[in-house]
């Protein structure tokens, strides 16, 4: 089933990895309002069979998936060269992770770790609140629905690499990248197993 998995497009954004129909260096997003990160290292378009492992990976606990998604997402970092000072995944609220049973973005981060040769620093970040799930949810809404719940340790002009499973409109990327910089990340990208089209 990997081999069915799409890369990413040939053109798309150099700082969210956007797909894009055109050979353009960025989308209209990142042009009116540049993120805090600096580029996006995404693996797979997000797409069937994709969205099937994914689902299966986060919501039924299938290990099969995960370690096949791992992988995966090992690889393509080691293919890239990919390199950063900290590893840190887009952190769970407990309850949320009571209710799955699996934190994917911790696992993907373990594999970022693997792949990098970089340290896994799991609770620099922290999710103080739990939310609704942003599935659905339009930019504006997921800001919203964010705003606030999340806390930084500081840092010490270290490189940091974001992970997270999905980016969908950027806004968690956004976020958090912000939080980062503004405790002392020297830098922040974001690895992440997919990007969806234009949300």
């Amino acid at each position: 089933m990997l081999a069915q998995l799409q890369a990413q497009p040939q053109f798309s954004c150099q700082l969210c990895a956007l797909p894009l129909t055109s050979n353009s260096d960025y989308c209209g997003q990142c042009l009116a309002h540049p993120p805090d990160f600096t580029h996006t290292l995404a693996c797979f378009y997000y797409q069937f069979p994709l969205d099937y492992l994914i689902g299966r990976f986060k919501f039924e606990r299938c290990l099969a998936s995960a370690y096949w998604l791992g992988k995966a997402f090992e690889d393509h970092l080691r293919q890239h060269h990919a390199r950063a000072d900290l590893i840190v995944p887009v952190p769970m609220h407990w309850r949320g992770l009571v209710r799955r049973g699996l934190d994917q973005t911790l696992w993907l981060g373990r594999a970022a770790s693997r792949a990098s040769g970089a340290p896994l620093a799991p609770k620099l970040l922290q999710k103080t609140r739990h939310s609704t799930p942003l599935h659905g949810l339009s930019r504006q809404e997921r800001a919203r629905t964010i705003r606030g719940i999340y806390r930084a340790r500081p840092l010490q002009g270290q490189h940091v690499a974001l992970v997270d499973d999905i980016v969908t409109t950027t806004t968690t990327a956004r976020t958090l990248s912000r939080l980062l910089r503004k405790a002392g990340a020297a830098s922040v990208q974001i690895w992440a197993l997919a990007r969806t089209p234009e949300h």
